[in-house]
């Protein structure tokens, strides 16, 4: 049922992959690709599937920075050389002139430590400590009704935080439009089914989602058949909040394959104690994972069209 091992088939889902793009980009007279980048594990394996398909004056890769001291992040910096792309392809955003009427600071004076700052990041500390209860489920996804004037703040300080990503997603279809260039964007089949993303943020939306059908555990099959390194494709971050390394230790306290082995099964329709009968993982930690499983269908949904 799992079916996750895709290590035998590794390049022919690469060359699967490098078709989908080239053929999407053929039909709609694309000139070019541009590319939601990150530098974590799935926007490098897209830019390192389009960069031995295209030319490299095809591609664009357009990097978030939100201060002129984060242009080039440990991750972006070791995605970059080992691509061995140059900075001539490379377009960075700043949206930090954009952001700052919007702080988050600004929701509660005085009291900034207590708010995750809209540019400022966090520590996974602080979240850790004092925040994880309050963002968990429905409240991560905005849905359902605050019970308290602490959640009610942590609903707009959530909103603030999903502006960077939605931001960054109105430059990437600007770029992409003036120079005529194909949309990919990044997002995995994980991200998609425990709503782990921003709705129309960076990753959600664009031309072709590359790797949209391929779980958290398949992309780090990829990204070892493609050799990309280790500091790379062990990071899992989290764009709703800043400061998670690893979203998935963070939210579920479960590795990725854990909650991958979940999913599959949640997918099937299994129940909670024939997931744990099959994967001996406790009902708690499956519960948490069907939590965020049923939630984001509102997210990863597209905008409902009642029938008049």
């Amino acid at each position: 049922m799992e079916n996750l091992d895709i290590g035998a088939q590794a390049s022919q889902i690469v060359e699967k992959i490098s078709n989908a793009i080239e053929t999407s980009k053929e039909e709609r007279g694309m000139d070019g690709i541009v590319i939601l980048f990150s530098g974590y594990i799935d926007s490098t394996i897209i830019a390192k599937i389009a960069m031995d398909t295209f030319e490299e004056g095809e591609i664009q890769l357009l990097v978030r920075s939100e201060s002129i001291f984060d242009k080039h992040t440990e991750a972006l910096e070791s995605s970059i050389k080992y691509l061995g792309i140059s900075e001539s392809s490379i377009v960075h955003c700043d949206i930090a002139p954009i952001i700052k009427p919007f702080s988050s600071d600004a929701l509660i004076p005085g009291r900034s430590r207590e708010v995750p700052s809209l540019y400022q990041p966090l520590s996974y500390s602080l979240l850790k400590s004092s925040l994880i209860r309050e963002i968990e489920g429905n409240t991560y996804d905005m849905v359902g009704k605050a019970e308290s004037e602490r959640e009610r703040l942590l609903h707009k300080v959530i909103a603030h935080n999903k502006l960077r990503s939605r931001i960054q997603m109105a430059v990437a279809y600007l770029t992409a439009e003036t120079e005529n260039a194909l949309l990919l964007g990044t997002i995995n089949k994980t991200e998609l089914l425990t709503g782990l993303f921003t709705k129309w943020g960076h990753g959600h939306c664009a031309d072709v989602m590359p790797l949209g059908n391929l779980f958290r555990t398949q992309i780090l099959q990829l990204a070892d058949h493609l050799d990309i390194p280790s500091q790379i494709a062990n990071k899992a971050k989290a764009d709703l909040l800043p400061g998670i390394q690893n979203k998935y230790q963070y939210f579920f306290e479960l590795s990725s394959l854990e909650v991958d082995r979940i999913l599959v099964r949640l997918e099937h329709g299994l129940s909670t104690k024939e997931i744990s009968n099959q994967t001996q993982i406790n009902a708690e930690s499956i519960e948490k994972v069907n939590q965020y499983f049923a939630s984001s269908v509102y997210t990863r949904s597209a905008p409902l069209i009642p029938k008049i």
